[in-house]
């Protein structure tokens, strides 16, 4: 009899809790067609807490929803359902008319470690290019061993833009066995290709690309050769400093933010007074480079720009200015340090203050007046 009493009261407690999820389902329902976005969010939201085949349903109907907001909140749900629906959906949402959908499904994917999503992937290989682009970006994500094989077949892919993105994958990947295949794209047809594959083989760090990128500095496309440059100098090779040099009043802004960044990364003091122009450069992207450049270097002699660079037009550049000069130990910074505390800024004047806390060993507040006043006392001493 207790058994049978304990089976009825079971019996009931699993059909209230269907019956009041099937409620749930109802209101949920009911939000997601209001036409209101922000109740459409909350509802998205909620559906993805609920991880079972009816929030796929019902993510699966949202996907077809008109704002793009609420397609991509539902992808980000199906990121959090495990199995092979919520998968295959995140992959429809790649045929997304909408930039921001596509770029979270890509990001959703990646992070998804369900051994389905490679096999999708594979599949995905011998779509129509913007699906074969998308796939060469989920896999850089991923950063997956499995994935390398497939990224180094898509170097031959008949669209330039898809052996682009590859490279970049690759690049992230760093693993060994793309080093070759790099090389021998560095003769791919497409300059872009190329320039992509020269500056890519510098981060693999392997002294077997310093001969075949060095073959390249002269290659027709100034960006292939400013690359192959930019390349050598991160694998340590001290000829690049020539070309660097050369490309830095270039026309192209990209080419002088790579031969900036090179240069920084040689740590050679050979290369202060060229980078000193640069921090004139109309380009800010050019300027902040060039101050983490002369933070690298670290010598008494990048001092002297960074100071000035500290009162760049740019906040950003100001910002970088000042990280950079905790690379230094020298007393001649600490003066112009506290004169930044009176500049408009927040960020700038917090950063400052955290440099000057650091050299100093004091802690004192954001407050122009406090280190000046310490300042002034340790001038008597």
């Amino acid at each position: 009899m207790k058994k049978t009493s304990f089976a009825i009261s079971a019996f009931l407690l699993l059909s209230g809790a269907a019956l009041a999820q099937g409620v749930e389902y109802k209101e949920l329902k009911k939000k997601l067609k209001s036409g209101n976005v922000a109740v459409c969010l909350d509802a998205v939201q909620a559906i993805g807490k609920l991880n079972d085949t009816q929030a796929v349903r019902l993510l699966e109907i949202t996907l077809e929803d008109r704002n793009w907001e609420v397609r991509q909140s539902a992808v980000i749900a199906l990121g959090k359902i495990k199995g092979k629906t919520a998968i295959d959906l995140l992959f429809d949402a790649l045929n997304d008319v909408s930039l921001n959908v596509i770029t979270e499904a890509v990001r959703t994917i990646a992070m998804n470690g369900d051994p389905y999503v490679m096999d999708k992937l594979k599949r995905l290989l011998k779509k129509d290019y913007v699906l074969r682009f998308n796939a060469m970006a989920i896999l850089g994500l991923m950063k997956n061993p499995e994935g390398v094989a497939p990224l180094i077949n898509a170097l031959k892919d008949r669209n330039p833009k898809v052996r682009r993105n590859a490279i970049n994958a690759l690049a992230v990947i760093k693993d060994s066995r793309a080093v070759i295949p790099l090389i021998k794209t560095l003769n791919d047809e497409n300059d872009d290709v190329r320039a992509s594959a020269a500056l890519a083989l510098g981060w693999f760090g392997d002294p077997s690309a310093i001969e075949p990128l060095s073959a390249v500095i002269n290659d027709r496309n100034r960006l292939v050769g400013a690359n192959a440059a930019a390349a050598l100098a991160m694998l340590g090779d001290a000829h690049a400093i020539d070309y660097l040099v050369g490309v830095l009043d270039d026309p192209d802004e990209q080419i002088r933010i790579n031969a900036v960044e090179a240069l920084g990364k040689l740590s050679d003091v050979r290369v202060i007074e060229p980078l000193m122009k640069m921090i004139h450069d109309n380009n800010p992207k050019v300027r902040i480079n060039t101050a983490r450049a002369l933070g690298k270097i670290a010598d008494k002699k990048a001092l002297s720009p960074l100071i000035m660079m500290i009162h760049d037009s740019d906040i950003l550049v100001q910002l970088e200015a000042i990280k950079a000069m905790e690379n230094f130990d020298d007393d001649s910074m600490i003066d112009p340090l506290i004169e930044a505390l009176k500049l408009s800024w927040y960020s700038v004047r917090y950063c400052a203050a955290q440099v000057l806390r650091k050299i100093t060993k004091q802690n004192i507040d954001v407050d122009y007046e406090k280190w000046r006043g310490w300042r002034l006392k340790e001038k008597k001493y």
